[in-house]
């Protein structure tokens, strides 16, 4: 296939450059950007670590497609494990292509493939707008469906029971009362949670807030508010997120070769 192919895919479709935040990176972001180029290896994966780097030189990798992207903001000052990186990358033509944002936004991202693990139904998307006023779809406000054989309504130890079943987590942060009823849910994938999408979430009658990397500030405003909060892994909805990513381009582009690499998280638990 040629680059253009894949790229409007995901342009277009699987992770709108219309969804694009502000102040991030989207798109290519390093090597060859050709659109007739002819692509013949990717390679998904969350982060660009330096192993994952290594994996893709390694396996002669013509397009990384990541989450996040090699940087994030202008570089003042060159550290050696960027410099690493780009040493590694400077060998073999790899392009980089950086998702961000839009790929929570997404239909059947992120924020979607959280509500569908959770086993929840769609009430309304929660937005935030750009500088050109765009509507971004950041998060999904939901109601909670009936588990097979479920005898009592969803309360917030339900909700975080089926996290930790869904995302193979040991132990979860939370805010609230475990036996209070969960009648709406505002799930906000990635790490853009902030106290004005809580704001937003309480305005449409959520009882309940899922999303990744909370504050102290924010965890304060949610018990001052009566709002149950649940901190969710970062790393594990991002990884099932991309491995559906990962099995769409499969079957779109048949006859070219995908990768998956899983990075280990840095976050450990004792």
């Amino acid at each position: 296939m040629h680059l253009k192919a894949i790229i409007s895919l995901l342009e277009q479709k699987l992770s709108p450059k219309l969804f694009k935040l502000d102040s991030e990176v989207y798109g290519i972001q390093y090597g060859i950007s050709d659109p007739n180029r002819v692509i013949k290896k990717v390679l998904l994966t969350l982060n660009l670590s330096l192993e994952a780097v290594h994996y893709a030189f390694k396996n002669k990798i013509n397009l990384i497609i990541s989450y996040q992207g090699l940087i994030s903001s202008p570089i003042d000052k060159f550290n050696r494990y960027l410099v690493n990186k780009l040493s590694l990358l400077s060998k073999y033509p790899i392009s980089i292509f950086v998702l961000n944002s839009s790929f929570i936004a997404a239909e059947e991202g992120i924020s979607d493939t959280v509500m569908n693990g959770l086993y929840l139904d769609l009430d309304r998307t929660l937005n935030i707008e750009n500088k050109d006023s765009d509507k971004i779809p950041i998060g999904r406000i939901c109601t909670p469906k009936e588990y097979p054989y479920q005898k009592n309504p969803l309360n917030l130890e339900g909700m975080i029971k089926r996290l930790k079943t869904v995302f193979d987590t040991e132990k979860i942060s939370y805010v609230g009362d475990l036996g209070q009823i969960i009648k709406k849910c505002c799930i906000i994938g990635g790490n853009n949670s902030d106290i004005k999408l809580m704001e937003q979430a309480l305005e449409h009658n959520c009882d309940c807030y899922i999303s990744s990397n909370i504050k102290y500030n924010e965890a304060s405003f949610a018990k001052d508010s009566g709002l149950s909060l649940i901190e969710l892994s970062y790393y594990k909805s991002g990884i099932i997120s991309l491995k559906k990513l990962y099995n769409v381009l499969s079957l779109e582009f048949p006859y070219e070769e995908f990768f998956f690499f899983e990075s280990e998280d840095p976050l450990n638990i004792y």
